[in-house]
């Protein structure tokens, strides 16, 4: 499953593609939220390893992507089958839980990447299992503790105004040893939770967008 595209909390001026100034929700139910967990969001790669019937294999955002062969590498050897089958364990009838791990691969050649690291890395931020279950992000953060991977940093729990008043004044990344701004924050519910439509709530603030 490619990772769903993660809506922008606040409606665009159409002519200046910008945030509008007086900050209107595209989803009122977001307003319904008193806090949210907000992690960094990274300017990378969209890069999906996924388990499926007990076999590995790994991609982009969609199966054409091509992913940098340095990147490809690093993933190869940091994460194996024996990891993944040791995370996503059995059920009781022995079917391996099939899941995919969803991240951002950065680093120099990639996107702004150089100014997060010069060698290519991932971090991951979010895991689907079976196809229907978003795991929340103590558990999500298990999965990444299980297979030695890093976790997108985590910035806190803001209300929506706090984590708009922190994007638009922009922050340093959390990246180990990077001096540039982040890029933005994502949002998600203490629990995943999703609106009428069946669309999961999960919005995103860029500092370019003010």
């Amino acid at each position: 499953m490619e990772y769903p595209k993660i809506e922008t909390l606040y409606e665009r001026d159409a002519q200046t593609h910008r945030l509008k100034p007086d900050f209107i929700l595209k989803n009122r139910v977001y307003g319904l939220l008193k806090s949210w967990e907000w992690t960094e969001k990274i300017d990378g790669m969209n890069i999906r390893l996924m388990w499926r019937g007990g076999k590995m294999s790994v991609a982009g955002r969609t199966n054409n992507a091509q992913i940098h062969p340095d990147l490809l590498a690093y993933l190869h050897e940091a994460v194996t089958p024996e990891l993944m089958a040791a995370c996503f364990t059995p059920g009781e009838d022995g079917t391996p839980s099939d899941a995919v791990v969803y991240g951002e691969g950065y680093g120099a050649g990639i996107q702004r990447g150089a100014g997060y690291s010069a060698v290519k890395r991932f971090v991951i931020f979010d895991v689907l299992v079976d196809g229907k279950w978003w795991l929340a992000w103590e558990n999500v953060c298990d999965v990444a503790r299980k297979l030695g991977l890093p976790v997108v940093p985590f910035v806190g729990t803001m209300t929506l105004d706090d984590a708009t008043d922190l994007v638009r004044g922009g922050f340093r990344s959390f990246i180990g040893g990077s001096t540039m701004l982040a890029e933005g924050l994502v949002g998600r519910p203490l629990e995943p939770l999703f609106d009428k439509r069946g669309h999961r709530l999960i919005v995103k603030l860029k500092t370019k967008d003010f």
